[in-house]
């Protein structure tokens, strides 16, 4: 039996969230492309960077340029970036803008551009509000699964959306998948990715994180 978890309305779709009796939850949902946790802690490029020359725009992650300086123009930015005293985003080596992912590695410091899945490299999906909140099993840091078009690539959740975005995939998860891959615009507007994640079991190189 499967059970419905909620279904949510946004971006001109109804997506129906669903949970199997194996603990499997799965919808077919569109896919923005998130670069946060992209710091070039593996060699790729960073998803924010002092001049705007990232793979994200700035302004995307509530930030502007004011008097040659990155500074926080939404308060959510801050939930996004490593800040450095002052409150403001804190620049590391090469101008770098560390943004920060739900899943943090164990042992690694906040303020280590390290300690967060670089989207770059690492396939992860982005999952709403709604499915930690309605399932029993620990989602951040399970195992996952998404498919576009015949193909496939297992993945790790990594980020938790906002309640009003449904389907979001890594750099590196998209680009396996064949789909374009900027986070500036990429991905596809249509609900035809199919997301799947196991709450409870963890992904490869993982630990479960309870919210």
């Amino acid at each position: 039996m499967t059970r419905l978890l909620g279904t949510i309305t946004a971006e001109g779709y109804a997506c129906r969230i669903l949970e199997d009796e194996d603990g499997r939850v799965h919808y077919m949902a569109d896919a923005d492309i998130d670069a946060d946790g992209a710091n070039g802690q593996h060699g790729g490029l960073a998803a924010y960077k002092v001049d705007d020359t990232g793979s994200e725009l700035l302004a995307n992650g509530g930030m502007k340029i004011v008097d040659g300086k990155v500074v926080c123009a939404k308060p959510w930015a801050r939930t996004i970036v490593i800040l450095g005293d002052d409150n403001q985003p804190r620049v590391f080596a090469g101008g770098v803008i560390a943004s920060m992912t739900w899943y943090r590695h164990p042992g690694k410091a906040y303020d280590d551009p390290a300690a967060y899945v670089d989207s770059e490299t690492v396939p992860y999906i982005v999952v709403p509000p709604l499915v930690v909140q309605q399932t029993t099993g620990v989602v951040r840091g399970c195992k996952a699964r998404a498919s576009w078009r015949g193909r496939s690539v297992d993945c790790v959740v990594a980020e938790r959306g906002p309640a009003r975005k449904i389907g979001e995939l890594s750099i590196a998860a998209a680009r396996a998948l064949g789909l374009p891959d900027s986070p500036r615009d990429g991905g596809t507007e249509q609900p035809e990715v199919l997301y799947e994640l196991w709450p409870g079991a963890a992904a490869p190189g993982y630990v479960l994180q309870p919210a």
